[in-house]
């Protein structure tokens, strides 16, 4: 076991030294950890009791801290910010997005329960641009398209949880003849309406705070990240001690704390895109390691049709649909359309599903084709990236601006 830890300990050190030339050969580091990962759990690191449980906790952490920071783009400013674009790309292409993937399931996956049918859908919506990074660092793309893409990435997980949550609540009661009554559901609804309450009084709480610590002068501004992580973990464990949904309120503080905070709150996704990328990278490898083997094993041909119709059907449809009447060109929309990677929220929503809303008939399924998706989605984007400026034409689009 110490020479595993040594093994990974190295690479992670190896990725740092040399990220920036390994990016600009079109290799992101979800696609080194995923593959570092699946070396591993090939070579017998098995999904256990423990190592669920160790990865389980890991993935909480790393998924509020990942909710918070994004929610933090929510402020006051944020309408201006985030633009046209990427506001329709949220407030109707995710929605339509639950949909169709919906739609897709129900007629690839006969016999599903129609709940689980939503649920799956709903875990295929959240996009990741850690799996596209060279994206954002390619400057011959126009800079609206890149930040219209960060945006939209950043803020659907958090948008998405909801549906998440509710069509997981929905399936278990459809399954569970005791909980057929509406009882499970109620407990969820209980649960996202307390959580929300959580957020918006503690984030607010927080904001009022760090403003008095400023404005005295009280603050070492070189602990604000510091704060951060102790900040998503107040509220964390406060909505689940109230019977709220943490992650709902981990995703409401972070709003409620944006706009209440004066002045920039940027450092909460400076801490996510610096420290809390060590959590990442040790994510994408648990979840190489313990749930890409069983992926790989168990993925059936109608789940790789579900995949397939997701990412080549479903999100460019969608979007195209959602941008009608905006001053995008086309080529721009097909680049928006692909450019939707599945990522850690795919990933960590499935396994959170899976351990936390028991009596779904099909868990291993969702679970399976969730992290196959991640697995080819990773793979896909990631090499396609490099080449996005060639593929879509975007030095015209460029000129054209």
């Amino acid at each position: 076991m110490h020479f595993q830890v040594l093994g990974i300990a190295v690479v992670i050190l190896l990725y740092c030294y040399f990220s920036a030339a390994i990016s600009r050969r079109g290799i992101t580091m979800p696609m080194i950890f995923l593959s570092l990962g699946v070396v591993f759990g090939m070579s017998g690191m098995h999904l256990t009791h423990d190592s669920a449980t160790i990865f389980h906790n890991l993935a909480e952490m790393t998924l509020a801290l990942l909710l918070f920071a994004d929610a933090t783009l929510l402020d006051r400013n944020a309408v201006e910010r985030i633009g046209q674009r990427a506001g329709r790309m949220l407030l109707i292409g995710l929605p339509i997005a639950i949909g169709l993937g919906a739609l897709a399931n129900w007629l690839l996956l006969p016999g599903w329960p129609l709940w689980e049918i939503f649920l799956l859908a709903a875990l295929l919506a959240p996009t990741d641009a850690a799996l596209g990074q060279s994206i954002q660092s390619n400057e011959r793309i126009p800079e609206i398209i890149r930040d219209t893409l960060n945006a939209e990435s950043g803020l659907n997980d958090g948008l998405a949880l909801p549906f998440v949550i509710f069509f997981a609540g929905l399936a278990v009661s459809a399954n569970d003849p005791e909980l057929g009554d509406g009882s499970l559901l109620r407990l969820v609804a209980v649960q996202i309406g307390l959580g929300a309450l959580v957020g918006i009084l503690g984030g607010a709480a927080a904001g009022l705070l760090r403003n008095f610590s400023v404005e005295r002068n009280l603050i070492d501004h070189g602990l604000t990240k510091v704060a951060v992580l102790a900040l998503v973990g107040v509220i964390y464990f406060a909505a689940e001690h109230a019977g709220g949904n943490s992650f709902v309120a981990v995703f409401v503080s972070g709003i409620a704390y944006a706009n209440m905070a004066k002045g920039t709150v940027s450092h909460a996704r400076e801490f996510i895109e610096g420290d809390g990328q060590f959590l990442a990278i040790l994510s994408f490898f648990f979840i190489g390691a313990l749930f890409a083997p069983v992926a790989l094993e168990n993925i059936t041909l109608a789940g790789i049709a579900v995949i397939a119709v997701s990412l080549f059907v479903v999100r460019p449809v969608v979007i195209w649909l959602s941008l009608v009447g905006t001053d995008t060109t086309p080529n721009e929309r097909l680049f928006y359309g692909w450019f939707g990677p599945r990522g850690l929220a795919t990933a960590l929503f499935a396994v959170f599903v899976i351990m936390d809303f028991e009596h779904l008939q099909r868990s291993n399924p969702i679970l399976v084709t969730a992290i196959a998706a991640v697995l080819i989605s990773a793979f896909l984007h990631g090499l396609s990236a490099k080449y996005a400026v060639q593929i879509f034409r975007l030095d015209s689009a460029d000129k054209d601006s």
